[in-house]
């Protein structure tokens, strides 16, 4: 089964907003991080005070400013980023998992699918960890066998992260 998609602002966007989400294990580092400046502020003494407390400050700001810039940043990268604003076909075969636009046309096989993530609107597929293909989850109203896609993602590649 063929199924049509395209990719709107919004979709990027949100998309975007999957992909910077922190692992368990980056949340794991930061929350270390955060224990070892507080522990640093609570026991450091006068002298270590300033270095401990502008560490949880400047890493709540970059937290912040990360959340709040990564949407502006996809929509702007969406406005250039012309190929990615036309009609694609997706097609889930044994191999892989064919991607068809009008600028390309290839299959992602298992074998070559690095990771894989998931939210209640998309399906990130990794071939390398910092780029993926974004496959909505609306396009199994046209038939095309999400389930099938997600257990074939978890068979070939291991459980989302």
């Amino acid at each position: 089964m063929i199924a049509t998609f395209r990719i709107s602002e919004d979709d990027y966007a949100d998309a975007m907003r999957l992909f910077a989400r922190p692992t368990p294990l980056r949340w794991a580092l930061l929350a270390a991080i955060g224990v070892l400046l507080l522990l640093g502020a609570l026991i450091g003494g006068p002298a270590l005070w300033p270095a401990a407390v502008g560490g949880m400050v400047g890493m709540a700001i970059v937290l912040l400013a990360t959340r709040l810039l990564t949407p502006a940043l996809a929509r702007r990268h969406y406005h250039k980023y012309k190929a990615m604003q036309v009609e694609f076909q997706a097609e889930l075969l044994d191999t892989g998992l064919r991607l068809a636009s009008p600028h390309g046309d290839g299959t992602v096989v298992w074998e070559n699918v690095l990771k894989w993530r998931q939210n209640d609107r998309f399906v990130l597929i990794y071939p390398m960890p910092r780029l993926y293909h974004i496959v909505p989850k609306s396009i199994a109203s046209q038939g095309f066998d999400l389930q099938g896609l997600t257990q074939r993602l978890e068979r070939y590649v291991g459980p989302p992260f």
